[in-house]
């Protein structure tokens, strides 16, 4: 009987590998051996480096996965400690470690991050249940991160991000209980086509001679999809453009009527909160580097690349 049912679960989430548009096992409830099905985390020569476990404190359901760091007990690649980390893709670990978190290139770090969950429609936004626990200080913090690409032509492309980060006081705060989060996806490149979705939780230190860490709790991952492109109104023959582009900081957007303005960094981080634009006024960015700016109306979203000198 138990050879049945083993087959049967097997048999189901062969099935499910072949679902496209959703992820597998998003409220962690089946589990091989210390990992959910359908998730990985950061691990060389098949041992776990993050430390990824059950947990039977769950939003919804029996269980929700358990994300935290690890002291390593040999450095790897000049790290004693590893971050904790689970991901829907795979990982290339050695180059994930050598990547320099300053000067991140996009296309390379998709090339670390494969085999995500298949896309046939456009993703708009990922959602789920968090529960931070952080330990005492505050030198923790944690980031759960979408990567939307397109892989048509051969090349894989990021053509969108999301990302959500920690609240400050939840730093070195007692156990928290659990909150939804929402992360809305803003594209890069509205007009590709999405094949794959890559989706990770993180949780770091700043400290490299941590021994104890906080943990992540992570429950009922969703993603929602729509069929067609987001546009936003403009007259065609001035279309929308942010100038000066290259700028020493300061630039304006050629509309005709009051819009919403974003800005990101290459992380997907928000640097200007989603605020009111009015046309001529100026918006501005202080650190040099490439920046998303993401211009919503009535009727949709666009968002430009915006390069600070």
């Amino acid at each position: 009987m138990k050879k049945i049912l083993s087959f049967l679960v097997l048999s189901f989430f062969a099935l499910s590998m072949n679902a496209q548009n959703a992820f597998i096992n998003g409220g962690f409830e089946t589990w091989s051996g210390s990992l959910p099905v359908g998730w990985k985390t950061l691990s060389a020569l098949g041992v776990n480096l993050s430390n990824v476990s059950k947990s039977t404190e769950a939003n919804s359901g029996n269980y929700a996965v358990k994300i935290a760091g690890k002291k390593l007990m040999v450095p790897i690649a000049g790290m004693t400690s590893a971050p904790g980390l689970i991901t829907n893709a795979t990982l290339n670990v050695m180059g994930l470690a050598q990547l320099d978190m300053d000067n991140i290139d996009l296309t390379q770090l998709s090339n670390l991050l494969t085999d995500g969950t298949d896309l046939t429609e456009k993703p708009t936004k990922v959602s789920g249940y968090y529960s931070w626990n952080a330990s005492a200080g505050n030198n923790e913090q944690f980031l759960i991160a979408t990567l939307v690409i397109s892989d048509l032509s051969g090349t894989r492309e990021v053509i969108g991000m999301a990302n959500f980060a920690d609240i400050p006081e939840f730093n070195g705060s007692m156990k928290a209980t659990y909150a939804s989060f929402e992360s809305e996806i803003m594209y890069l490149n509205p007009t590709a086509i999405p094949t794959e979705l890559v989706f990770l939780a993180l949780t770091m230190s700043t400290d490299s001679n941590a021994t104890s860490f906080g943990y992540l709790l992570l429950d009922d991952v969703t993603m929602t999809t729509q069929i067609g492109l987001e546009k936003i109104t403009n007259d065609k023959k001035t279309p929308l453009v942010i100038y000066p582009n290259p700028t020493n900081g300061e630039f304006r957007l050629n509309v005709k009527s009051n819009v919403e303005v974003s800005v990101y960094n290459q992380l997907g981080q928000v640097v200007i909160h989603p605020m009111n634009y009015s046309p001529n006024a100026k918006v501005s960015v202080k650190e040099k580097g490439v920046y998303y700016v993401r211009i919503k109306d009535a009727n949709g979203t666009k968002t430009q690349k915006l390069i600070v000198k």
